[in-house]
């Protein structure tokens, strides 16, 4: 999943707390195999379900697991619910800027024009009783970045939590789950990170049994004439989203809150703010490019600010 994966378990048995270990990145480990749409040995094509969807765009149904139903069913309902804020077609799009790649560029507007045309959400005809998925237009491609480290993030939760394990961290680079509470029985504090400080944070979130998710534009981005370009592309334009540098969700799923930060990116602070005040026990934390900082009311009490960097911080 191109990132550094940390799982802490508590447990009082060292051989069950190694076992729940193991689980837990399997269940990491599964989800990359599914979803990675980069790979292309020929010994992998046949368990990664990405690579067969895209392989056959515009030709066939290819029968999928029920993990990979899951995320597309999931990303479909948001993508429905805010018009196509969160696409998991924009993988043509992607490959234009060469994010995923070895090397990224600008492409020219013709080309982004291009590879829009390839972006519709509603191309992606799922069937769940025979466990398909197809892209009903030649060219498309499906890319499930945005969903799937929050996935596979709730898989492992489900498998320490089978194991027994009741008090255990998990950091997917940006996408941490708080399973339970310390084991002295204190809340998880987990930081806030400052955009433009790259060890800084600006605030401590004391979350239990929670997942908080993060999007920001320093995560990947390259720099080309002075201008970031970073990897969070708005599927209405094929170009950057550029109305805030971050976006934090906190929510009982990994998946949600993954798929959430994403799309809440792209609507920016004031409609995203909008959006996600409507979901229930759903929080979330806005910094805009002016470095104003704003949160949903049901973190009033789970969110602490340090008081460092030049942030202006805004209620709501």
């Amino acid at each position: 999943m191109d990132t550094l994966i940390q799982i802490t378990v508590y447990s009082e048995d060292k051989e069950k707390g190694q076992q729940a270990l193991e689980q837990a990145f399997g269940a990491f480990e599964r989800i990359h195999r599914l979803t990675d749409r980069f790979q292309k040995q020929e010994q992998t094509i046949t368990s990664n379900d990405v690579v067969k969807i895209n392989e056959n765009a515009g030709t066939k149904p290819v029968a999928v697991s029920a993990d990979t139903i899951n995320m597309i069913e999931r990303s479909h309902y948001f993508a429905s619910a805010t018009g196509g804020a969160f696409d998991v077609t924009i993988g043509p799009v992607m490959d234009l800027w060469g994010f995923g790649k070895s090397e990224q560029h600008v492409p020219a507007d013709q080309e982004i024009k291009r590879g829009l045309s390839l972006v519709d959400y509603n191309k992606v005809q799922v069937d769940p009783d025979n466990m398909t998925v197809f892209l009903a237009q030649p060219g498309m491609s499906l890319d499930l970045g945005g969903v799937a480290k929050g996935y596979a993030t709730d898989e492992a939760v489900k498998a320490l939590r089978d194991m027994g394990i009741q008090h255990a961290i998990i950091n997917a680079g940006g996408n941490v789950y708080a399973l339970g509470d310390k084991p002295d029985g204190s809340p998880w504090r987990v930081g806030v990170q400052d955009p433009r400080g790259a060890k800084g944070i600006i605030g401590i979130l004391y979350v239990k049994d929670r997942a908080v998710v993060t999007s920001g534009d320093y995560q990947r981005y390259f720099e080309q004439d002075g201008v970031r370009y970073h990897h969070i592309v708005d599927p209405s334009t094929g170009k950057q989203a550029r109305g805030v540098m971050q976006a934090t969700v906190v929510a009982d799923s990994a998946t949600d809150a993954d798929i959430l930060s994403t799309t809440l990116f792209v609507l920016g602070a004031q409609k995203g703010m909008g959006f996600v005040q409507e979901l229930p026990d759903t929080g979330a934390i806005f910094i805009d490019t002016d470095k104003q900082v704003s949160y949903t009311e049901n973190l009033h009490g789970q969110l602490e600010f340090t008081g460092d960097g030049d942030y202006q911080i805004k209620q709501n």
